[in-house]
């Protein structure tokens, strides 16, 4: 009887885990989208530069306690991109909920060729 209560409270136990496991997943994606659009309206469509070839950057940046947009890294070989996206984006605030204070984000940005 002892052996099938412990058995039970696992089955319970893994159980509840697995499920609020998948929902949080499925609403930092969507909290993913939100901010990944939000930054491309600070950002605009058109930002100036003369580039050659087609390239990609990466923004690694974190949302701080006042809900505002910390950028930590532009990872691109394009150093006046790099000041461009600091310049406009860091300490703008942001209107997205469900952002993780303090959690660093990664967002892909493709630079197109004039």
């Amino acid at each position: 009887m002892r052996n099938l209560k412990s058995i039970i409270a696992i089955v319970a136990l893994s159980l509840a885990t697995t499920f609020s496991t998948s929902a949080s997943d499925d609403d930092s994606k969507k909290v993913t989208k939100k901010l990944r659009s939000e930054i491309s309206s600070i950002l605009g469509k058109s930002v100036s530069l003369d580039l050659k070839e087609n390239s990609v950057a990466e923004i690694t940046f974190m949302v701080n306690k006042d809900n505002e947009i910390v950028i930590v890294s532009v990872d691109t070989k394009e150093s006046e991109f790099q000041s461009i996206v600091k310049s406009k984006l860091n300490y703008k605030k942001l209107d997205v909920k469900g952002v993780k204070k303090g959690e660093i984000y990664l967002v892909p940005v493709k630079l197109k060729a004039s």
